[in-house]
């Protein structure tokens, strides 16, 4: 039986090593890295195997546009060469795509309680189209003006947009929670219907993704589509108001878009006479937590 070394010393590898060293030596990324370290080509020949693994990796990834199309089984990952301690080695880094990735990945860890999808979560108010627009309404610069200010400074208040529907209330604030994630602050970003209904189900399947707790004491939480659930004893006076007293009494910052400013809510919020009471306590505990916005009817994308 021969041995690997026997091998690698017959003529067909010797000549196939030869020609692939060869090769190697005129790739541009080779030479680079010989002329970064001060290395003559001689050395090659000893680290044939780690130049030849580079290479391919180095080319798998020239034409990649994006992790999906990563055509590697270590997906996001690159190699690189290194020289150290008088050796030339491969070690292992995340590529733009990888970083990108867990950027991406840490920034929704922060999102703590949610159910809406990652593309809102992800809403980048310094790369949205509405920043570019060059007729935006005074509305629009006010608002943007106030977010950015928050940003900046965050406050214990927090902010109530409301307007009809695809002002972009909802993207604004979705903007707002995204750069408040990237400063590391936990979020609770939650549309408000469907949540209900979510709690309803948790009931039966013993889950407590959805549990009462989560909102009431996350740092910041936005609760969207307020107004617009089915409107029950129940979810106004067990949820909502509970939701809500609590953050007020702790001094949580709280934001809130709806299709009804503060007024029209107490008539959503009134479900029989005699309502009045309980929906005004309602409102005015939004009033407490936030600053009331109206979007007009400009269309923010």
């Amino acid at each position: 039986m021969k041995r690997v070394g026997d091998i690698m010393n017959i003529p067909e590898m010797n000549h196939m090593k030869k020609e692939s060293l060869l090769s190697l030596s005129k790739e541009k990324h080779i030479q680079e890295f010989l002329k970064e370290n001060h290395l003559d080509t001689s050395i090659m020949s000893d680290y044939w195997v780690e130049l030849l693994d580079y290479d391919h990796d180095y080319k798998a990834c020239l034409h990649c546009s994006s992790l999906e199309s990563c055509p590697k089984d270590s997906q996001g990952i690159k190699k690189n060469l290194v020289y150290r301690d008088h050796e030339i080695g491969l070690e292992l880094e995340s590529c733009r795509y990888g970083k990108m990735w867990e950027e991406k990945r840490l920034l929704l860890e922060k999102f703590v309680i949610t159910n809406v999808n990652d593309d809102l979560l992800l809403t980048d108010l310094t790369q949205s189209d509405m920043l570019k627009k060059h007729d935006l309404t005074d509305n629009e610069k006010m608002t943007l003006a106030q977010i950015r200010k928050y940003i900046k400074e965050p406050t214990n208040k927090g902010f109530f947009l409301h307007g009809e529907m695809g002002c972009g209330k909802t993207t604004l604030l979705a903007g707002l929670m995204n750069a408040l994630a990237k400063k590391g602050k936990e979020i609770g970003f939650i549309h408000f219907p469907t949540y209900l209904i979510d709690l309803k189900a948790s009931f039966s399947n013993g889950g407590n993704e959805y549990a009462l707790e989560n909102l009431m004491k996350v740092e910041y939480l936005l609760l969207d589509g307020i107004g617009e659930e089915n409107v029950t004893q129940w979810s106004r006076d067990e949820i909502l108001l509970t939701i809500l007293s609590y953050r007020l009494l702790n001094h949580m910052p709280t934001f809130f878009t709806s299709m009804y400013g503060y007024k029209d809510l107490n008539k959503v919020y009134t479900i029989k006479k005699g309502d009045e009471i309980r929906a005004n306590t309602l409102t005015s505990k939004m009033k407490a937590l936030s600053i009331e916005i109206m979007l007009d009817g400009g269309k923010i994308r």
